[in-house]
């Protein structure tokens, strides 16, 4: 399915509802102070137009989140839950001038983008060519290529706005009674 404005909007409306919810009614009794929780703000024209730009195997639909919603830093929902700026996606040029991809070294492989993270040191990656979003475990990477154990790629949606709609599912159990989904 497609991103659109009006559904990205939604979503991230109702995201940060469900980060209010989970700071107010379950970080709030954690014996710690909660950290900065934040969805957005989009990332300026002169950045998007980068990331097409500078990044022509970002996925549409990845550069469309940048542009309507933006980042998202939840580090103290679940185990933390982290979609990357714009401006950490732009610094992959800096290591490198093409897509990563999951596969064995010198093997066929798909091309991704990796875009988030969460707490405990996944990673997030959506395919350049059919949009699906796998998550990363424990997957050493090595020149750009991300090689992992058996159960260590797997797939986290169908595309980005399914794997959005999980996380949003993910928070909404967060803050209805501290439930910990896997995502």
């Amino acid at each position: 399915m497609t991103l659109t404005e009006r559904w990205m909007d939604a979503w991230a409306t109702q995201l940060q509802a469900a980060v209010d919810r989970a700071l107010r009614d379950v970080v709030s009794d954690f014996p710690f102070e909660a950290d900065h929780h934040q969805v957005g703000p989009p990332a300026p024209r002169a950045e998007v137009d980068l990331l097409r730009q500078r990044l022509p195997w970002m996925p549409v639909d990845l550069v469309a989140l940048h542009q309507q919603v933006g980042p998202v830093t939840l580090p103290d929902i679940c185990n933390g839950y982290f979609i990357h700026s714009s401006k950490e996606l732009l610094a992959l040029l800096e290591v490198q001038d093409r897509a990563d991809r999951i596969g064995e070294p010198g093997a066929d492989g798909i091309d991704v983008v990796v875009f988030g993270s969460n707490g405990g040191g996944d990673l997030y990656a959506e395919a350049t060519a059919d949009g699906r979003v796998f998550r990363l475990r424990g997957a050493s990477c090595v020149g750009g290529v991300y090689a992992g154990t058996e159960d260590g790629v797997t797939v986290a949606g169908a595309d980005l706005r399914e794997f959005l709609e999980r996380l949003l599912i993910t928070v909404n159990a967060f803050a209805a009674n501290g439930t910990i989904l896997d995502l």
